[in-house]
């Protein structure tokens, strides 16, 4: 997996691209906390370059959309990738990542 950050006024944009499985999960935790921790107001996610997830991948997303709350920052998802987009929709997970619209879209 690879990470690439943005920073304009305070809002953080992740653009993620490749695997998010176990396997990138634990070496890219630590990697993830940091550039959220460079986040004044919102984290945008963009994963529509993820081309593999499992349930390690989505746990680390989960955990980054906690730590961001935590810290009173939003955190929206922007762009999906149609893996993402199979598992949110095989784990119901589209109302906490908001991707409820864009499973629509996909699906058409």
């Amino acid at each position: 997996m690879s990470l690439k950050h943005a920073s304009h006024n305070g809002n953080l944009l992740l653009t993620f691209s490749g695997g998010l499985t176990i396997f990138q999960a634990s070496e890219r935790k630590p990697e993830l906390l940091h550039a959220l921790s460079l986040a004044e107001q919102s984290v945008s996610l963009d994963l529509s370059g993820v081309d593999e997830i499992d349930t390690a991948g989505v746990q680390l997303l989960l955990l980054l959309r906690r730590e961001a709350e935590r810290s009173g920052r939003r955190i929206e998802v922007v762009a999906y990738s149609p893996a993402v987009l199979a598992v949110f929709d095989l784990l119901q997970l589209h109302d906490w990542f908001g991707a409820e619209g864009a499973a629509l879209e996909g699906a058409a």
